[in-house]
């Protein structure tokens, strides 16, 4: 079987001709424990790419290098032409002004003592000074933007539910107009009437900001959905890579095609599912 990781290593997007992200040969180990293993990846101004796998996979760690969060052990990211170095503070304000960070339950990256109206100006504040009156104005566009309420925007976080965090949060890391957005498990705690919610929203923010997306993700049906391509990792290399819908449809790795028939549907056979991931692991 061919290794698709090979080809076709760029998401592109509709506007501009560089990458926005470039990844190149990224590696991550943790004492004798490699988690992710040569990982590259390419990522054009408006496109969102998705970067799929189940727990264990290295996806959630290949985020995080991407956000400053976890050195790399070796390889390089390169964020709107400039290669991400170092962990000083100067470092991790340059990179945060280029690209944000959501987590799958934003409630603990909030101040509980600060209303949400607090939490999106504290990036403005730090990244963008200025007036204070104009700071409050943008806070008031950041919050109509994603659909809370004034009123809103004066509770706490403890004080929302989970869809309105994540809007806040949302909110909060377009306020600096970042270049890459990086989503990790971003609707996978909500409910599906919710997660739907999230989605159009996010679609319409990346077509009327030209925002990159990095979309990290258990949940096919998502990434579907947000992604216009995607790469499947496991045990920390990508395994498949290519146009989103293409590997859904027809995926070429036997691991691809396993994710798929874990998906429970009518007819869904789970005593081959669970044979064929133990033929893979054999491999």
């Amino acid at each position: 079987m061919t290794d698709q990781a090979t080809t076709g290593d760029t998401a592109t997007g509709g506007a501009g001709t560089e990458p926005v992200l470039r990844v190149t040969s990224l590696v991550k180990r943790f004492g004798n424990v490699t988690a992710v293993d040569d990982v590259s990846f390419e990522l054009m101004p408006g496109a969102s790419l998705g970067i799929v796998g189940e727990s264990g996979s290295g996806k959630t760690t290949t985020g995080r290098m991407l956000a400053g969060l976890e050195e790399p052990t070796s390889g390089t990211v390169t964020l709107a032409g400039e290669p991400v170095r170092g962990r000083s503070r100067r470092a991790r304000r340059s990179q945060a002004r280029r690209l944000q960070m959501i987590f799958q339950d934003p409630y603990g990256s909030f101040d509980p003592l600060l209303t949400i109206a607090e939490s999106i100006a504290e990036p403005l504040r730090l990244h963008r000074p200025g007036p204070a009156r104009e700071r409050q104005a943008r806070v008031g566009e950041l919050l109509d933007q994603v659909g809370l309420s004034a009123r809103a925007g004066r509770s706490r976080p403890r004080e929302l539910s989970g869809g309105q965090r994540q809007r806040a949060a949302i909110a909060r890391a377009l306020g600096i107009e970042p270049r890459v957005l990086v989503l990790d498990e971003a609707v996978a705690a909500l409910d599906v009437s919710i997660q739907a919610q999230i989605l159009v929203l996010l679609d319409e923010l990346r077509g009327s900001t030209g925002i990159s997306y990095v979309f990290v993700s258990h949940d096919l049906a998502v990434v579907r959905h947000i992604t216009d391509t995607a790469v499947v990792m496991r045990q920390g290399r990508i395994v498949e890579r290519g146009e989103t819908e293409r590997i859904l449809r027809s995926p070429q790795h036997p691991y691809t095609r396993l994710l798929l028939d874990s998906i429970p549907a009518p007819g869904w056979d789970l005593e081959r599912v669970a044979r064929d991931r133990r033929a893979l692991d054999r491999s």
